[in-house]
């Protein structure tokens, strides 16, 4: 009989999801990348393609953030360019049917506008050249310095946008007078009709933008971001993001001449730790400590035939203790969401597929702790963000074989999501004058946003994707089939997080939450020992050599080490200066 598993207290600990795993996730980072997709077209392709129409694949683990409502507003934001390119279209076949001339006329006015917007521009640039040109000639200089010259090189080609400009627009405006001659009209008549077809396309170009600015006014603003109830597909995606097992993908092995080609310290590796970020920081080899009585005598007297504790006991424990410092009464506690995580291997998924049919319980979860040759790998998985902008995730392994207790521990970190998302969070950027500029900056651009209409082209791809995918109802990754993997591929979050490299001023926040967890973690272990009746005394020396560990530092992909001595006969060598008033 399987019976609930205690704390060293006796209290009840749950294995499964903790209470608050479905509370409010409208965090920070949510809102900035369900306004991503707004701003950034390639960024919504991606969700879009990736995430909702890729129903094959499992969906990684959302930290700090919840994908279902950025997925929803990158079909809004989709639907809003999709009915503006439409628009467009039919207005452009409209006029090609009815009448040419006046079609051609509408072009070269569009033409005539981008031409001459460049030329205003490149405008002051020539005549600062002009001016230059003309000092030069009455001081007699025949010399400049290197700068000067390359700076009068980028002035000469204002220049040449000027001329060139200046000579197209006057083409442009030419074509357009003369066009209406070719239908039998008069100017002021070729002009009228133009403006009549013009109409519709600055209505949709000005609509979609206002349309696209209220939506990112409601991602600033509104309470709730999900919107109910989902579909079936995001209904799916839901589950996936939030379920206790992660799908891994182990990519190909590189060349190495590749490896060597393409190298970039701050490239962000890829590690089981699906979804979670960079892997910042790792006990490599893990920490291994004897399981052995206290006492003097050989190891032989003093090691256990049966392991004085199953390990889902050690994992109950310090569960219990990491969430007594996230405690919602304590005002300094610890922003820090624990839960148990099981990552597998895509490959391991046929014999073990049962696992995603639906989250594993207590007893289910105890099993796979407690077997360290089983195909999963259950970790405590420690969380810590306050606005899913900065999250720092700890896990840790605990497993018994050998007679030896073994922990390994691992830290990653997702950095910031890029700042041009952040603009519901700027002075000025919502509200009546945003929907205004909004209008203002489409007419200014209403040339590249007539252009658009070449991506009515994607569009039967896209919804042919999205049809078959939610069609699809139930989870299709549940579903074994012939040679297909379903290994997470991608994460939104990941994706568009900052490199470490412009990430900098955050990294003594991180190591802080590392920190603070792992000496929580090696005290609650040692501990839970000390009660099961272990010796602890190398454990002790280990946990402070790892606390006090200053050497080597994994902080993913780039190597930090100081004070470390590298091949066979090195030494380190560190001067001590003496001190004001010591002795020589």
């Amino acid at each position: 009989m399987i019976t609930a598993p205690t704390s060293l207290n006796g209290s009840p600990v749950s294995l499964t999801k903790p209470p608050d795993d479905q509370a409010n996730r409208d965090t920070a980072a949510t809102r900035h990348l369900c306004a991503g997709v707004y701003l950034d077209r390639a960024f919504r392709s991606m969700v879009l393609r990736r995430v909702y129409s890729d129903p094959y694949h499992r969906v990684a683990p959302s930290y700090g953030f919840d994908l279902v409502p950025v997925v929803g507003h990158a079909w809004r934001s989709w639907l809003l360019d999709a009915s503006q390119q439409g628009v467009v279209f039919l207005v452009l076949v409209g006029g090609c049917l009815v009448s040419r001339s006046v079609l051609v006329t509408v072009l070269c006015w569009l033409g005539l506008f981008f031409v001459a917007r460049g030329v205003l521009g490149a405008v002051p640039d020539a005549l600062r050249l002009k001016e230059r040109e003309l000092a030069d000639r009455l001081l007699k200089r025949k010399w400049r310095e290197l700068q000067s010259i390359k700076e009068e090189d980028h002035l000469r080609r204002q220049l040449w946008v000027v001329r060139i400009g200046s000579a197209v627009c006057l083409v442009l405006l030419m074509t357009s007078v003369v066009s209406a001659s070719w239908a039998g009209m008069s100017p002021s008549e070729g002009m009228s009709a133009a403006l009549v077809l013009l109409s519709p396309i600055v209505f949709a170009a000005v609509g979609a933008a206002v349309l696209r600015q209220m939506s990112l006014n409601d991602v600033g603003h509104a309470p709730v971001l999900r919107r109910r109830p989902l579909s079936q597909r995001e209904d799916v995606i839901d589950q996936q993001q939030s379920h206790t097992v992660a799908v891994y993908h182990r990519p190909e092995p590189k060349e190495a001449e590749e490896r060597w080609v393409d190298f970039d310290p701050f490239e962000r590796e890829p590690t089981i730790f699906v979804g979670s970020g960079h892997l910042v920081h790792r006990w490599l080899p893990p920490l291994v400590v004897q399981l052995l009585s206290p006492g003097e005598e050989d190891m032989r007297e003093r090691e256990y035939d049966e392991p004085p504790f199953r390990t889902h006991e050690l994992v109950d424990h310090l569960r219990s203790a990491m969430r007594r410092v996230s405690a919602p009464e304590d005002p300094r506690r610890l922003a820090l969401r624990v839960r148990d995580r099981v990552f597998i291997d895509e490959r391991d998924v046929p014999v073990e597929r049962d696992l995603l049919a639906s989250r594993p319980g207590a007893a289910w979860l105890r099993q796979i702790i407690d077997d360290p040759h089983h195909a999963a790998h259950h970790f405590l998985e420690m969380q810590i963000s306050t606005t899913g902008e900065l999250v720092t995730t700890v896990f840790l392994r605990a497993t018994v074989r050998g007679r030896s207790l073994s922990l390994d521990f691992a830290a990653c970190a997702l950095t910031r999501t890029p700042f041009e998302y952040h603009v519901t969070d700027l002075f000025g950027e919502s509200g009546p004058g945003a929907i205004v500029r909004a209008a203002l900056r489409a007419l200014w651009r209403l040339p590249e946003e007539t252009a658009q209409v070449v991506r009515l082209c994607g569009l039967l791809p896209t919804l042919g994707r999205a049809f078959i995918a939610g069609r699809a109802g139930r989870d299709r990754t549940l579903a074994p089939r012939r040679r297909v993997l379903i290994g997470s591929r991608i994460s939104v979050r990941e994706d568009k997080s900052l490199s470490w490299k412009d990430s900098r001023f955050d990294e003594t926040r991180v190591h802080d939450d590392i920190k603070l967890v792992e000496q929580r973690l090696l005290k609650a272990t040692e501990d839970f020992l000390d009660g099961c009746r272990v010796d602890t005394s190398v454990f002790k020396e280990k946990a402070t050599n790892i606390i006090n560990n200053s050497g080597v530092l994994n902080m993913g992909g780039r190597l930090e080490m100081s004070h470390t001595a590298v091949g066979p006969g090195s030494q380190v060598q560190i001067a001590v200066q003496p001190q004001a008033g010591a002795t020589q």
